[in-house]
Protein backbone atom coordinates (compact mmCIF):
# COMPACT_ATOMS: atom_id res chain seq x y z
CA UNK A 1 0.00 0.00 0.00
CA UNK A 2 0.88 3.65 -0.05
CA UNK A 3 1.27 3.87 3.73
CA UNK A 4 3.56 1.19 5.20
CA UNK A 5 2.66 -0.19 8.64
CA UNK A 6 4.58 1.50 11.42
CA UNK A 7 3.30 -0.75 14.22
CA UNK A 8 3.38 -4.50 14.70
CA UNK A 9 0.57 -6.52 16.25
CA UNK A 10 1.77 -5.62 19.77
CA UNK A 11 1.80 -1.92 18.96
CA UNK A 12 5.58 -1.73 18.82
CA UNK A 13 7.28 0.56 16.34
CA UNK A 14 8.76 -1.42 13.44
CA UNK A 15 10.90 1.31 11.93
CA UNK A 16 13.84 3.20 13.37
CA UNK A 17 13.25 6.88 14.12
CA UNK A 18 15.05 8.28 11.02
CA UNK A 19 12.95 6.09 8.73
CA UNK A 20 9.73 7.17 10.47
CA UNK A 21 10.78 10.79 10.03
CA UNK A 22 11.47 10.24 6.35
CA UNK A 23 8.10 8.55 5.81
CA UNK A 24 6.40 11.45 7.55
CA UNK A 25 8.21 13.88 5.25
CA UNK A 26 7.04 11.93 2.21
CA UNK A 27 3.44 11.91 3.47
CA UNK A 28 3.54 15.65 4.17
CA UNK A 29 4.97 16.32 0.72
CA UNK A 30 2.26 14.20 -0.88
CA UNK A 31 -0.49 16.13 0.91
CA UNK A 32 0.80 19.30 -0.73
CA UNK A 33 0.33 17.84 -4.20
CA UNK A 34 -2.91 16.00 -3.44
CA UNK A 35 -4.95 19.13 -2.91
CA UNK A 36 -8.56 19.28 -3.96
CA UNK A 37 -11.06 16.49 -4.44
CA UNK A 38 -9.65 13.10 -5.34
CA UNK A 39 -11.17 11.50 -8.43
CA UNK A 40 -10.48 8.85 -11.05
CA UNK A 41 -10.53 8.89 -14.83
CA UNK A 42 -11.99 5.92 -16.75
CA UNK A 43 -10.32 5.15 -20.07
CA UNK A 44 -11.34 3.35 -23.25
CA UNK A 45 -8.88 4.34 -25.98
CA UNK A 46 -8.01 3.06 -29.43
CA UNK A 47 -4.26 2.41 -29.61
CA UNK A 48 -3.52 1.77 -33.25
CA UNK A 49 -5.87 -0.05 -35.61
CA UNK A 50 -6.46 -3.21 -33.55
CA UNK A 51 -5.71 -2.45 -29.89
CA UNK A 52 -7.65 -0.76 -27.11
CA UNK A 53 -6.50 0.55 -23.77
CA UNK A 54 -9.09 0.34 -20.99
CA UNK A 55 -8.83 0.97 -17.28
CA UNK A 56 -8.84 3.69 -14.63
CA UNK A 57 -6.24 6.28 -13.67
CA UNK A 58 -6.33 7.11 -9.97
CA UNK A 59 -5.74 9.11 -7.83
CA UNK A 60 -6.29 12.29 -9.84
CA UNK A 61 -6.52 15.66 -8.11
CA UNK A 62 -7.84 18.25 -10.53
CA UNK A 63 -5.62 17.74 -13.58
CA UNK A 64 -2.77 16.11 -11.62
CA UNK A 65 -1.99 12.42 -11.22
CA UNK A 66 0.02 11.84 -8.04
CA UNK A 67 2.01 8.65 -7.33
CA UNK A 68 3.51 8.21 -3.87
CA UNK A 69 5.85 5.50 -2.59
CA UNK A 70 8.21 4.98 0.34
CA UNK A 71 11.01 3.30 -1.57
CA UNK A 72 13.69 5.05 -3.57
CA UNK A 73 12.21 6.85 -6.56
CA UNK A 74 13.54 5.07 -9.64
CA UNK A 75 12.95 4.48 -13.35
CA UNK A 76 10.15 1.96 -12.73
CA UNK A 77 8.14 4.53 -10.78
CA UNK A 78 8.68 7.18 -13.44
CA UNK A 79 7.64 4.91 -16.29
CA UNK A 80 4.47 3.80 -14.50
CA UNK A 81 3.44 7.41 -13.93
CA UNK A 82 4.40 8.37 -17.49
CA UNK A 83 2.16 5.71 -19.02
CA UNK A 84 -0.77 6.94 -16.95
CA UNK A 85 -0.06 10.53 -17.96
CA UNK A 86 0.01 9.56 -21.64
CA UNK A 87 -3.32 7.78 -21.19
CA UNK A 88 -4.84 10.92 -19.66
CA UNK A 89 -3.60 13.09 -22.52
CA UNK A 90 -4.85 10.59 -25.09
CA UNK A 91 -8.28 10.56 -23.44
CA UNK A 92 -8.58 14.34 -22.98
CA UNK A 93 -5.85 16.18 -24.91
CA UNK A 94 -7.43 19.56 -24.24
CA UNK A 95 -6.65 19.24 -20.50
CA UNK A 96 -3.26 20.36 -19.22
CA UNK A 97 -2.50 17.17 -17.27
CA UNK A 98 0.56 16.67 -15.08
CA UNK A 99 1.99 13.67 -13.26
CA UNK A 100 3.94 13.89 -10.02
CA UNK A 101 6.06 11.07 -8.53
CA UNK A 102 7.06 11.24 -4.88
CA UNK A 103 9.41 8.87 -3.08
CA UNK A 104 12.58 8.51 -1.07
CA UNK A 105 15.78 10.17 -2.24
CA UNK A 106 18.70 7.74 -2.16
CA UNK A 107 19.88 5.67 0.79
CA UNK A 108 20.21 8.58 3.20
CA UNK A 109 16.57 9.63 3.04
CA UNK A 110 14.98 12.87 2.06
CA UNK A 111 12.12 13.32 -0.39
CA UNK A 112 12.44 13.12 -4.15
CA UNK A 113 9.78 14.72 -6.36
CA UNK A 114 9.64 14.45 -10.16
CA UNK A 115 6.98 16.04 -12.34
CA UNK A 116 6.00 15.62 -15.99
CA UNK A 117 3.73 17.56 -18.33
CA UNK A 118 2.47 17.54 -21.89
CA UNK A 119 4.54 15.34 -24.23
CA UNK A 120 6.12 16.85 -27.32
CA UNK A 121 4.48 14.22 -29.56
CA UNK A 122 0.83 13.07 -29.55
CA UNK A 123 0.16 10.88 -26.51
CA UNK A 124 -1.67 8.20 -28.50
CA UNK A 125 1.34 7.90 -30.81
CA UNK A 126 3.71 7.44 -27.88
CA UNK A 127 1.41 4.89 -26.27
CA UNK A 128 1.28 2.93 -29.52
CA UNK A 129 5.08 2.89 -29.64
CA UNK A 130 5.27 1.59 -26.06
CA UNK A 131 2.69 -1.09 -26.87
CA UNK A 132 4.77 -2.16 -29.87
CA UNK A 133 7.84 -2.53 -27.64
CA UNK A 134 5.73 -4.46 -25.13
CA UNK A 135 4.56 -6.80 -27.88
CA UNK A 136 8.14 -7.35 -29.02
CA UNK A 137 9.07 -8.20 -25.43
CA UNK A 138 6.46 -10.97 -25.43
CA UNK A 139 8.28 -12.61 -28.34
CA UNK A 140 11.85 -12.36 -27.07
CA UNK A 141 13.91 -10.78 -24.27
CA UNK A 142 14.68 -7.16 -25.13
CA UNK A 143 18.00 -5.52 -24.19
CA UNK A 144 16.40 -2.72 -22.17
CA UNK A 145 17.02 -3.34 -18.46
CA UNK A 146 15.30 -0.53 -16.58
CA UNK A 147 18.15 1.22 -14.80
CA UNK A 148 20.68 0.63 -17.56
CA UNK A 149 18.42 1.85 -20.36
CA UNK A 150 17.33 4.86 -18.31
CA UNK A 151 20.95 5.77 -17.59
CA UNK A 152 21.71 5.53 -21.31
CA UNK A 153 18.89 7.90 -22.24
CA UNK A 154 19.76 10.39 -19.50
CA UNK A 155 23.40 10.41 -20.62
CA UNK A 156 22.37 11.15 -24.19
CA UNK A 157 20.26 14.06 -22.98
CA UNK A 158 23.00 15.49 -20.74
CA UNK A 159 25.75 14.80 -23.32
CA UNK A 160 27.58 12.42 -21.00
CA UNK A 161 29.04 9.08 -22.03
CA UNK A 162 26.11 6.61 -22.29
CA UNK A 163 28.42 3.62 -22.55
CA UNK A 164 30.12 4.46 -19.25
CA UNK A 165 26.84 5.04 -17.42
CA UNK A 166 25.26 1.90 -18.85
CA UNK A 167 28.31 -0.14 -17.90
CA UNK A 168 28.06 1.05 -14.30
CA UNK A 169 24.37 0.22 -13.91
CA UNK A 170 24.59 -3.06 -15.80
CA UNK A 171 27.78 -4.53 -14.37
CA UNK A 172 29.19 -2.23 -11.72
CA UNK A 173 28.91 -3.05 -8.06
CA UNK A 174 26.66 -4.93 -5.67
CA UNK A 175 23.35 -3.94 -7.26
CA UNK A 176 24.35 -4.34 -10.91
CA UNK A 177 21.41 -5.36 -13.08
CA UNK A 178 23.29 -8.20 -14.75
CA UNK A 179 23.10 -10.00 -11.40
CA UNK A 180 19.27 -10.12 -11.42
CA UNK A 181 17.85 -13.59 -11.91
CA UNK A 182 15.63 -12.56 -14.81
CA UNK A 183 18.52 -11.00 -16.71
CA UNK A 184 20.74 -13.98 -15.96
CA UNK A 185 18.16 -16.31 -17.52
CA UNK A 186 17.83 -14.08 -20.57
CA UNK A 187 21.45 -13.13 -21.22
CA UNK A 188 23.58 -15.47 -19.13
CA UNK A 189 25.08 -15.19 -15.67
CA UNK A 190 26.80 -11.80 -15.23
CA UNK A 191 26.62 -11.15 -18.97
CA UNK A 192 28.82 -8.28 -20.22
CA UNK A 193 27.28 -5.07 -21.50
CA UNK A 194 28.27 -6.04 -25.05
CA UNK A 195 25.44 -8.60 -24.95
CA UNK A 196 22.97 -5.71 -25.11
CA UNK A 197 24.79 -3.81 -27.85
CA UNK A 198 23.73 -5.73 -30.95
CA UNK A 199 22.57 -3.65 -33.96
CA UNK A 200 18.95 -2.42 -33.98
CA UNK A 201 16.41 -4.67 -35.69
CA UNK A 202 14.35 -3.53 -38.64
CA UNK A 203 11.90 -0.90 -37.43
CA UNK A 204 13.89 -0.15 -34.27
CA UNK A 205 16.37 2.22 -35.92
CA UNK A 206 16.61 5.72 -34.54
CA UNK A 207 18.98 8.48 -35.51
CA UNK A 208 22.25 8.55 -33.58
CA UNK A 209 21.95 5.06 -32.10
CA UNK A 210 23.80 2.03 -33.44
CA UNK A 211 22.75 -0.53 -30.81
CA UNK A 212 19.45 -2.10 -29.74
CA UNK A 213 20.00 -0.88 -26.18
CA UNK A 214 20.49 2.68 -27.36
CA UNK A 215 17.65 2.67 -29.89
CA UNK A 216 15.08 1.14 -27.54
CA UNK A 217 16.20 3.26 -24.58
CA UNK A 218 15.77 6.38 -26.69
CA UNK A 219 12.27 5.36 -27.77
CA UNK A 220 11.14 4.62 -24.23
CA UNK A 221 12.82 7.28 -22.12
CA UNK A 222 13.55 10.33 -24.29
CA UNK A 223 9.89 11.47 -24.57
CA UNK A 224 9.53 11.16 -20.79
CA UNK A 225 12.69 13.13 -20.09
CA UNK A 226 11.66 15.82 -22.58
CA UNK A 227 8.35 16.28 -20.74
CA UNK A 228 9.90 16.74 -17.28
CA UNK A 229 8.85 19.90 -15.48
CA UNK A 230 9.77 21.69 -12.28
CA UNK A 231 7.52 20.26 -9.53
CA UNK A 232 4.98 22.77 -8.21
CA UNK A 233 2.54 21.95 -5.43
Amino acid sequence: GLTPPLLDLQGKVNSPAPEQKNRKSIRNTAFGYRSGVESSVDLDLAIGPDRRLTGTVTPVHGARYVAVGYSKLGPKNLLQAWIRLLALFAAAPETDWTAVCIGRRGRNGGVDVRAFGRPERPAAELLAELVAIYDAGLREPLPIPLKTSYAWAVSRRTRDDPMREAQFHWAGGEFAENGDDAHARAWGDRAPLSTLLTPPRSGEEIRGETTRLGALATRIWTPLLAAEREPRA
